[in-house]
């Protein structure tokens, strides 16, 4: 299969084909020379080789612009790196008034071969003023064309599209794609495969061939191409026929390129992430509706970001942006016929939430307990009937059933934990709540999770934050809006002895957690330890290299964790299992967890099958895992599965450290930091390089100290690359 480069990659290529094919090309923009190349990186490598074309500018969006249209003028092919989308609107005078302009108004057509380069979209917490999508502004512009990439288009293909136009044209780059790969090979998965349609490659057609029902079409640019497809892989789970139609080219619209396949769809649904109102959705469903009246089945909907500025709180900003799951429900809602909530996404929080990480279902059940008798349960197979609906004791629990409502229950969360914390309610007592809306935060002895409600009604709570909760256990009801009964006067509450308050403060629930790992660490396995000292100078350069090959970012974490799994193969006794009757259980693959201190506490997410990946997608997987951890959106599948642990000390100026092995795993690396040393080399020249004291930490009942350092000998020879 063909390796696939990530996105600032893939622009990067482009960039570099285009300067070498013409020699007129310029690149203006805010610190977009080496060795910063640009706040994306996608210039990378630009201002080295062409020095004289590459020039990083004042900070004046009107001013850069401005230049750009002079050297068009002269015949120049000029790209402009505009830092952030949101301030393209400080060029906006120089596109509409003179670049758009120049080409048409001196009487005759001049070529203006400009493209503007805005970065946009939110979901890196960036906050209101470098999270917007700004594309619906530029529409309707005489001569201006508007592009953006997608992960399934080449961004040499969009740029030469771009130039092709001899007008001026703005390329739109959502920067959550940058980090992420493209789509090669016709392929997006095992399940979904892709086409590019039309002369000139605009569309790409996003479609599952094994499908055979009439699909819904969602039309979907740039970053929510992917939102698009997440949707259309879980409506495939529920029985419906999706395909995501993805444009290069957003204005002037193509439709000439769709026309063949509105012909027998179900529907079309446009998703773009900017606000509802004078949108590029609008112009899609105009031009749709002009030219393929006779094949639309129904009206086309709209989905979009909600009218509101975007928040850097990622889980306020999630509840901003466009989702998956906003997509999904309306999908789900044309399919089945009912009509869809309107409005943007912001007026969808209240559906089940299919993409937002951390929430689970609440397990709820009725809750009836009369004096001398136990809760009711759900009829169970093989169980005798319930008592006749029209009995006296059945009305009884009817009615106390409809008072208090239906209890909330702690779910099964993991198979290591007897109890964990209620972190945090949600939502204060006796808010009323809809179904999916996540009500309470619950934490494990690995991750947060965020319980959402089945019923809608009104909440009770039942239990303090902070308190103990186990699997199974009530925290709260939901009655029912008309059950809650109004206000009672007042009541004088009986006089109590109060206690003393003891000295001292509790530990806060995440370090309590920890704790109680900790203590089942030192309680159950005998450890040992070893250390070694290794040269890590070559590691760190080839950490550089990869780097810039890859464009992520690789440092000696990912170099290490992939020497870990390598080693897999040769010491599997260092991977494996102890279990408590004292069966041996060798790991099949290696898992391999690494320490994520998020300063509110320690989290252990793990790489699964990390010896089948390549450091760039080993460090895209280790930035997920950190992002997650830092936005409290690790799941218990996140944590799972580990079979050894890499833990980081690396605070500047710790050089020795022993972990904790946690409770299943038998190993834990140590990567401290790296500090410099100064030696003699072989032929007596003072030479400078870098050390790193790997330790070892090891559950004796299953390794031995010469396996210990046998292992540490073959991961010193590893890291010499």
């Amino acid at each position: 299969m063909t390796r696939a480069e990530r996105m600032s990659q893939n622009l990067n290529r482009a960039l570099h084909e285009l300067f070498a094919a013409d020699e007129r090309a310029w690149l203006l923009g805010e610190d977009v020379v080496d060795p910063y190349g640009g706040a994306f990186k996608v210039t990378q490598g630009l201002s080295t080789a062409y020095p004289d074309r590459v020039l990083s500018t004042p900070l004046s969006e009107n001013g850069i612009t401005g230049v750009a249209g002079g050297l068009a003028l002269c015949g120049d092919t000029v790209i402009v790196e505009i830092m952030f989308g949101d301030f393209v609107g400080l060029a906006f005078d120089q596109i509409i008034n003179f670049l758009t302009k120049s080409v048409a108004m001196y009487g005759e057509y001049t070529p203006m071969r400009v493209v503007i380069r805005c970065p946009v979209g939110g979901g890196r917490g960036y906050g209101p003023t470098h999270s917007q999508s700004v594309q619906k502004h530029f529409i309707g512009i005489p001569h201006l064309a508007l592009f953006e990439l997608s992960p399934l288009h080449d961004a040499a293909d969009v740029l030469a599209a771009a130039l092709r136009r001899g007008e001026p044209s703005m390329l739109f780059e959502d920067k959550i794609l940058y980090t992420q790969p493209r789509y090669v090979d016709n392929r997006v998965d095992d399940r979904l495969a892709f086409e590019l349609l039309g002369a000139d490659r605009n569309w790409a057609r996003v479609y599952d061939p094994a499908a055979a029902a009439a699909p819904t079409l969602v039309i979907a640019p740039g970053g929510v191409a992917n939102r698009a497809i997440a949707a259309a892989r879980k409506a495939a789970e529920q029985g419906r026929n999706v395909e995501v139609l993805v444009p290069a080219r957003l204005y002037p619209f193509d439709v000439d390129g769709v026309l063949g396949l509105l012909d027998g769809a179900d529907g079309v649904i446009v998703a773009e992430e900017s606000t509802a109102g004078g949108t590029w959705g609008s112009e899609v469903a105009t031009r749709l509706y002009a030219a393929a009246w006779p094949l639309l089945r129904r009206p086309i909907e709209l989905v979009s970001s909600a009218a509101s500025i975007i928040p850097s709180a990622p889980h306020l900003e999630r509840a901003v942006l466009l989702s998956a799951d906003t997509i999904l429900e309306r999908i789900m809602h044309r399919s089945t016929g009912e009509p869809a909530a309107s409005g943007a996404a912001s007026r969808d929080r209240a559906a089940p939430s299919w993409e937002t990480p951390g929430t689970v279902v609440a397990q709820v059940a009725p809750a009836v307990v009369l004096a001398g008798e136990a809760a009711t349960e759900p009829l169970r197979a093989g169980a005798a009937p319930a008592p006749r609906s029209g009995s006296p004791l059945t009305r009884l629990r009817q009615a106390r059933a409809a008072e208090q409502g239906v209890a909330v229950s702690v779910p099964k969360l993991n198979n290591n934990d007897d109890s964990y914390v209620l972190l945090e309610w949600l939502v204060p007592a006796g808010a009323t709540v809809e179904i999916g809306q996540a009500i309470a935060a619950v934490e494990t002895s690995k991750a947060i999770e965020e319980l959402a409600a089945t019923h809608a009604g009104v909440l009770r709570q039942d239990l303090a934050a902070g308190a103990d909760c186990v699997p199974g256990s009530t925290i709260g009801y939901i009655r029912s809006a008309g059950a809650v009964p109004a206000a009672a006067p007042p009541v004088a509450e009986p006089s109590v002895v109060t206690q003393p308050a003891l000295p001292g403060r509790p530990l806060p629930p995440p370090q309590r957690r920890i704790a109680e790992v900790v203590a089942t660490s030192h309680r159950e396995i005998p450890v040992a330890f070893t250390a070694v000292r290794v040269d890590v100078t070559a590691a760190l350069a080839y950490a550089r290299r990869a780097a810039d090959e890859t464009g992520a970012d690789v440092s000696l974490t990912e170099i290490v964790i992939a020497a870990v799994a390598r080693l897999h193969e040769q010491f599997p006794a260092l991977y494996a299992q102890l279990t408590g009757d004292g069966r041996v259980i060798d790991a099949a693959q290696p898992s391999v967890g690494l320490t994520v201190d998020v300063g509110t506490g320690l989290f252990l997410p793990v790489i699964r099958d990390a010896a089948k990946l390549d450091l760039g997608d080993l460090a895209d997987a280790v930035v997920e895992l950190r992002m997650k951890a830092l936005r409290n959106r690790l799941r218990e599948d996140d944590m799972a599965g580990m079979n050894f642990l890499v833990a980081l000390n690396n605070t500047p100026g710790v050089i020795y450290a022993q972990p904790i092995i946690p409770p299943g795993v038998t190993c834990a690396l140590s990567v401290p930091d790296v500090h410099r040393e100064v030696v003699l080399d072989v032929g007596g020249e003072v030479r400078e390089r870098m050390m790193a004291d790997l330790g070892l930490a090891y559950d004796h009942r299953l390794v031995n100290g010469a396996q210990a350092g046998a292992y540490l000998a073959a991961l010193s020879a590893a890291l010499h690359l």
